[in-house]
């Protein structure tokens, strides 16, 4: 099994190349001048709850709810679309994928977790491993999209 851990710490946390196709830990998602975004859960298919951490500079606002910095959304709580509102003017989100094991902890970006992106119109679909070292990138699959209205 693939040991995405190892090819980060050797690349220093920079994406890697893995069997022809662009893996990563986190992904800075493009958001300049971008006021909402939307995002779409898949599919869900880990042996462990599945989640996406987004943060940014600014935050955003859930359900007329601001939210400073950064929010998590777990695959069995969340609608599966979300809008949010971006606040402030960052540059990027910061996006991630999350898991908890049954320990309440939010666990990412070690063992087997990376993320696979691929682009789309107004965005990304992202699939995802946990930290279970495997390389199916189906525990979770999400979109993340710039509303344009």
């Amino acid at each position: 099994m693939p040991t995405f851990q190892e090819l980060f710490e050797k690349s220093a946390g920079k994406p890697v190349v893995y069997k022809g196709r662009l893996v990563m830990m986190s992904d800075d998602f493009p958001v300049k001048g971008t006021k909402c975004v939307q995002l779409h859960f898949e599919e869900c298919n880990g042996e462990w709850r599945q989640g996406v951490a987004l943060s940014c500079k600014g935050g955003f606002r859930v359900n007329d709810k601001a939210i400073k910095n950064g929010l998590v959304l777990w695959q069995d709580t969340a609608p599966q679309v979300v809008t949010m509102e971006v606040l402030g003017c960052p540059q990027t989100i910061v996006v991630r994928n999350v898991w908890d094991v049954g320990d309440g902890v939010i666990h990412s970006w070690h063992n087997g977790a990376a993320m696979i992106p691929e682009p789309l119109p107004t965005g990304y679909r992202y699939r995802c491993n946990d930290g279970f070292a495997d390389e199916d990138f189906d525990d979770i699959v999400f979109r993340l999209e710039r509303v344009v209205n």
